[in-house]
């Protein structure tokens, strides 16, 4: 199987500190549809709850730099917990700007009309990101 990447850039005008508690401080992520369950330390489960409570991705945090780096795997809600994805988040200071780097690295097979779903709901998250970054 080949192994799709998606790769997303944004350019938020916020600082990295804001957009860096728009994935890690619970009451600003809560702003947009839900919240990860974590404690940000590296090996620590992770899981993105909605609104109405559920869980409804789960995960372990591989690597994290405060300010500068996410990166998390996400696997199956199923008994065999299959790898799905890896995801990295880069935050890059651009002065009065913050550039958002996100990649997904796929681990499993999907039809070119999800892979296109995959991409349009990557920018959909990406700008919920850049408006909840720029509020704060």
């Amino acid at each position: 199987m080949s192994k799709r990447i998606i790769q997303k850039t944004i350019k938020i005008d916020a600082s990295v500190g804001k957009v860096w508690r728009v994935f890690t401080d619970p009451i600003v992520t809560r702003q947009m549809e839900g919240e990860y369950v974590t404690d940000w330390k590296v090996g620590s489960a992770l899981g993105w709850k909605g609104k109405d409570g559920k869980i409804y991705k789960n995960g372990m945090v591989l690597e994290i730099e405060k300010e500068r780096l996410i990166k998390h795997n996400l696997v199956g809600m199923e008994q065999e917990k299959k790898m799905l994805s890896i995801i990295t988040y880069r935050f890059v200071d651009s002065g009065t700007q913050t550039i958002l780097q996100a990649q997904e690295e796929l681990y499993y097979e999907m039809t070119d009309g999800q892979y296109k779903e995959a991409m349009e709901g990557w920018d959909y998250a990406l700008n919920l990101v850049k408006d909840t970054a720029e509020r704060i």
